[in-house]
């Protein structure tokens, strides 16, 4: 007779099937992967709900009904992913393999891991037949990596009642970040926005066999130049507030590094102190400004033609509480005159209430698997559909809990080649995630 799994383990096995589904975005193609865990779900006695948008494009949603004494609690995450190209991966990036206690895949970090957790904890609360007072709502949605109108947006639009909720556990945060060796767990309550901006040089064209002066891709190469620089320090509160975490808890001269990242006169150089991993000192970096970076480069019909125009292509991150007008006044004053800026698409910023009772809630069940661990406030440099949610009464924080391991940085592996989680740290997750649920919606104190 075969002893039954652990729950971390029967969360990894799912997250092994959920990762053999190619769900690149785009298409997308979400659909099979839902029906296949609908059926799961409705195996247990659940009713779960099929949400499609579109050919092919369809959210798994399930509820599980508390006394109603106190608003739901929502769980949200993704199916879709990000390419994968595979000739640069160790193992198959749709394989489901697991080598060495890791599992492989597009989507074991983001965001198919968290989809997998928040359902395990899900039927924990369900086979436990644990009392609860306010309902759990699983949400696990399409199209998140293309913007969400397939996914979140469209339930927002279609299916709101699905949203109403008091609290929502999200992806994007959670994860240990080394800081001196400290290791500091992240709560996302805040992300940067989203803006697409197009900078157009214009020159006159003739043959390249006799330049001139007034040629578009020239022009473009100065602006490209300052365009690796830094757009202005801001700190918002929720930077502040991980700062102010994490200085507490270190070294005095480390702390005193820390702080000072929030003073423009001394971030650059405390930056550069600090003693952390360069992929943490980067997204520091970023946390501390609105960022504009060129992507894509737009030139030229034929080698042996001067173009009349060239265009670079930037991906904007606006912070939380910066406009439009704002963001395009800071992007303007590094590149200068001389070219035409456009903006095609602005999305602002989100942040909610770092200081509501959610944090506490993440605090102590986080505690009871770490004792002494600590958790910060956090801001995501990136975004995440908690974007759909900001006109709703609900908090929401990115918390998926992830020990540091050495070899598997979220920040690294987070759309990279070789996506992968080890099995410990999705039953870690699972085990931390399901204490929050236990104590945020049933009747644990």
């Amino acid at each position: 007779m075969t002893a039954p799994l652990t729950p971390g383990a029967e969360a990894v096995a799912r997250l092994q099937e959920m990762l053999r589904f190619d769900t690149t975005n785009p298409p997308g193609n979400e659909l099979p992967l839902v029906r296949h865990l609908a059926a799961q779900l409705a195996a247990e006695g659940l009713e779960p709900q099929v949400l499609e948008a579109g050919p092919e494009r369809a959210s798994l949603a399930v509820r599980l009904r508390g006394d109603g004494s106190e608003r739901p609690l929502l769980m949200m995450s993704h199916l879709d992913v990000v390419p994968a190209e595979p000739e640069r991966w160790s193992h198959p990036p749709f394989g489901g393999q697991i080598a060495g206690g890791v599992l492989y895949g597009r989507g074991s970090i983001d965001s198919k891991l968290t989809a997998a957790v928040h359902l395990q904890a899900l039927l924990m609360c369900h086979r436990k037949k644990l009392p609860l007072k306010r309902d759990v709502v699983v949400i696990a949605a399409a199209d998140e990596e293309l913007g969400g109108m397939n996914g979140m947006g469209w339930i927002a639009a279609n299916h709101p009642e699905w949203l109403d909720a008091e609290y929502g556990i999200n992806e994007a945060g959670g994860f240990a970040v080394l800081v001196d060796g400290q290791p500091i767990y992240t709560c996302q309550v805040a992300e940067k926005g989203g803006a697409d901006v197009d900078l157009v040089a214009r020159g006159r064209p003739g043959h390249s066999s006799v330049p001139h002066d007034d040629n578009p891709i020239v022009h473009l190469g100065a602006v490209q130049t300052r365009l690796g620089g830094k757009l202005p320090h801001r700190v918002t509160p929720a930077v502040a507030a991980f700062f102010e975490a994490a200085a507490r808890v270190a070294r005095p001269e480390v702390g005193g590094l820390l702080l000072d990242l929030l003073d423009p006169a001394r971030a650059e150089r405390a930056l550069r102190a600090l003693p952390v991993e360069p992929p943490v000192r980067g997204m520091f970096d970023a946390m501390l400004r609105n960022t504009c970076a060129p992507t894509l480069l737009e030139a030229g019909v034929k080698r042996n033609v001067i173009p009349s125009e060239a265009a670079v292509r930037l991906s904007g991150r606006p912070l939380p509480g910066v406009t439009e007008a704002e963001f395009a006044a800071e992007v303007r004053s590094l590149v200068g005159e001389g070219v035409d800026l456009e903006m095609t698409r602005f999305r602002a910023g989100v942040a909610f209430d770092h200081g509501s009772p959610l944090l506490g809630a993440m605090e102590a069940a986080l505690a009871r698997h770490e004792p002494g661990a600590v958790l910060a406030p956090f801001m995501q440099t990136g975004g995440t559909d908690a974007r759909f949610l900001t006109g709703l009464d609900i908090t929401v924080y990115g918390f998926v809990p992830m020990r540091h391991e050495p070899g598997c940085d979220f920040y690294e592996l987070c759309h990279g080649h070789d996506e992968r989680v080890s099995t410990a740290n999705v039953g870690f997750a699972v085990d931390v995630t399901f204490d929050l649920v236990a104590q945020l919606a049933g009747d644990r104190a």
